[in-house]
């Protein structure tokens, strides 16, 4: 489609765009120069549920003595990369790009990859049943461990645990663990890598909030509209979104994020649904918050057809009409 003979001239690209400010700040972290990096090197693939915990696990590998390398940002070519290890056609794309960005990582020489497994997110309300990752998002690694042949044949070194989010608990697993002997972590460097870590991502996360309302601020003051564009964090992957955030933007309207406003909400109402999932539970409280604004309105991403979704979709749904 031709945008420019639509009458569309790209001119109002400067609309705020949460997806945009969120990608660029949550990979602004800079490496530890080589000389620095004491305990060497390790990758960590751009995927999944690193759009949520990046801040975290940079700052807990940063503080311990590691230069972390991201893979590159996802595109065509990366994903291909990893079709020969693809397990399920079934599997969503993002779960899919995981094999390329894994491939990436190799090809930049990287020897040692980290990218545990997190079964539980924080849990942000209340009122939510439990705060569960999606069984893919929680368990990919093991899925690419079996699968990438690449690994074992060129002795790549995945560090892929179960890993608890919280201190003490995450101290305790890591000193077991046979993984991480070679690095000989005291406890109490762990600790403080572990508490700087939490406080990162929890600055990373005020961060979007605040930017949230700043963005909210500013339709209110230009009599401005925006799209809630509401999905999971790996939903700020262009190659995951199709550039859905800039063609929202150049059809004049602005973009927020679920996770920039849900914070916002007041909802006390209990679900029709068990609320389990950590993520869907920031859909359902976005859709509060856009039921109170006349000039937001709210778009579910989805990226396959779970069964789960089509759930989701309807709660969110009944929120923005009777709630």
């Amino acid at each position: 489609r031709c945008e420019r003979g639509s009458g569309n001239n790209g001119s109002n690209s400067n609309l705020p765009n949460m997806y945009s400010w969120k990608y660029d700040r949550l990979f602004d972290y800079v490496p530890l120069d080589e000389d620095k990096a004491f305990r060497g090197v390790v990758g960590i693939p751009r995927v999944l549920n690193m759009y949520e915990n990046y801040p975290l696990w940079f700052t807990i590998l940063t503080k311990l003595g590691f230069r972390v390398i991201l893979s590159d940002h996802s595109n065509r070519m990366i994903y291909e990369k990893g079709i020969e290890s693809m397990p399920s056609e079934s599997v969503c794309y993002p779960a899919k790009l995981v094999h390329g960005h894994i491939i990436n990582l190799i090809e930049k020489g990287v020897k040692t990859i980290f990218y545990p497994c997190i079964m539980y997110e924080h849990k942000e309300f209340k009122s939510s049943d439990n705060s569960y990752n999606c069984p893919i998002v929680q368990s990919y690694s093991e899925a690419i461990k079996l699968n990438v042949e690449d690994l074992e044949e060129k002795d790549i070194k995945l560090i892929n645990p179960f890993l608890p989010m919280n201190v003490d608990a995450m101290v305790k697993r890591i000193m077991e663990l046979d993984c991480f002997q070679e690095y000989n972590f005291s406890k109490s460097e762990l600790k403080k890598a572990i508490v700087l870590g939490f406080l990162e991502e929890e600055k990373f996360k005020q961060e979007v909030r605040d930017k949230g309302e700043e963005f909210i601020k500013y339709l209110d003051e230009h009599d401005e509209k925006a799209i809630v564009l509401a999905g999971r964090p790996y939903h700020l992957d262009k190659e995951v979104n199709h550039g859905i955030d800039t063609m929202i933007n150049s059809l004049g309207l602005a973009v927020l994020s679920e996770d920039s406003i849900c914070h916002l909400s007041k909802m006390e109402t209990r679900l029709r649904i068990v609320n389990q999932w950590e993520y869907h539970a920031r859909v359902f409280h976005a859709a509060d918050v856009v039921s109170q604004y006349d000039n937001l309105e709210l778009v579910n991403l989805n990226s396959f057809g779970c069964g789960l979704d089509a759930i989701v979709t309807d709660q969110a749904e009944e929120i923005l009409r009777y709630l």
